[in-house]
Parts: C-alpha cells; sequence; structure tokens
C-alpha cells in the first residue's frame, strides 16, 4: 500500500497556522475594510522569506507564504505578489551567480 508523504501533511498544518496568524494580524491592525494602499511590511518580509526558503524546507516556507494569503479580505495579496517576484528574481540571480 502506498503511504502518503508526511511532507504534505506538515505543509497542509504549516499553511493552516500561518493563515490564521496573518488573519488575526490583519484584524489587530487594520480596522477598516480596505482603504489603505500602502504596503504592509511584516507581510512583505514574511513572503519574501517564505519565497527564499522554499528550496531549503516546504513546510516552514508554506508558514511565511501563508502568513500574507491569509490575511484579511483586501490586504496581503499584493504584498504577496511582490515578494514571491522579489524571491524568485533573487533565486535566479543566486543560480546564475551574479549575486
Amino acid at each position: 500500500m502506498n503511504e502518503v508523504p508526511f511532507i504534505l501533511l506538515y505543509c497542509t498544518i504549516t499553511f493552516v497556522i500561518g493563515s490564521m496568524l496573518g488573519l488575526s494580524y490583519s484584524y489587530k491592525k487594520y480596522a477598516k475594510p480596505y482603504v489603505e494602499k500602502t504596503l504592509d511590511s511584516t507581510a512583505l518580509i514574511s513572503a519574501i522569506i517564505g519565497g527564499l526558503a522554499f528550496t531549503v524546507n516546504a513546510p516552514i516556507s508554506v508558514l511565511f507564504l501563508a502568513f500574507p494569503l491569509g490575511m484579511r479580505p483586501g490586504y496581503g495579496h499584493s504584498e504577496f505578489c511582490l515578494g514571491v517576484l522579489i524571491a524568485l528574481i533573487g533565486y535566479i540571480l543566486l543560480t546564475i551567480g551574479i549575486v
């Protein structure tokens, strides 16, 4: 019988924990519905760390990436996209050997 890889279970658990942390953080920080047009530095840093850590440890990466995705509706999505883009560019530059 085939066994399910435990890494998927760990990724699922850390995704739920990261989403809950992001939701709790965004409700404490932002009392109003989506009205601000600024980037949240905590969510951006979390997305960059999660993107860069993906090749090292998937569950920890999923935890950091789920933080901005789990934020209140209207917040965190631009930070997630920008953080993953910066992490992707950094990873490409590191593998090419430019940096």
